[in-house]
């Protein structure tokens, strides 16, 4: 029986430039080095995020089929905020209404892959 997703996987052409993003504008700090083209990101006690370069490019849409990971935040708004002021490229102008408190938006990495957040307004 599966138990839970251990950790979330991205795969990126340029690991330096996806690295920065990670760490200074998704605030994520490294927890090991995994050679020279990647890393393991600490999400918290129990999951994290696995980072290696050096893939080859494929186009990646909103509308296109592929795998994604949803990171929980305290408020989908903030983060919505601190992403455009970074220059952030997104898939919805602002963070849509899920439903109870819930709001979750996706946007993109410098390297092409989409990411989602979820939170409170």
């Amino acid at each position: 029986m599966i138990k839970g997703i251990a950790f979330a996987s991205v795969y990126t052409t340029d690991f330096a430039v996806a690295y920065k993003f990670y760490s200074e504008a998704l605030g994520l700090e490294k927890q090991f080095d995994m050679g020279d083209n990647a890393c393991f990101f600490s999400l918290s006690d129990d999951s994290g995020l696995y980072l290696q370069g050096g893939n080859k490019p494929c186009e990646h849409n909103h509308d296109t089929q592929r795998c994604g990971f949803v990171l929980s935040v305290d408020s989908a708004g903030e983060w919505h905020g601190r992403l455009k002021a970074a220059g952030v490229r997104f898939v919805h102008d602002e963070p849509l209404h899920m439903g109870d408190e819930n709001y979750w938006f996706q946007f993109y990495d410098p390297t092409g892959n989409i990411l989602e957040i979820l939170g409170s307004k």
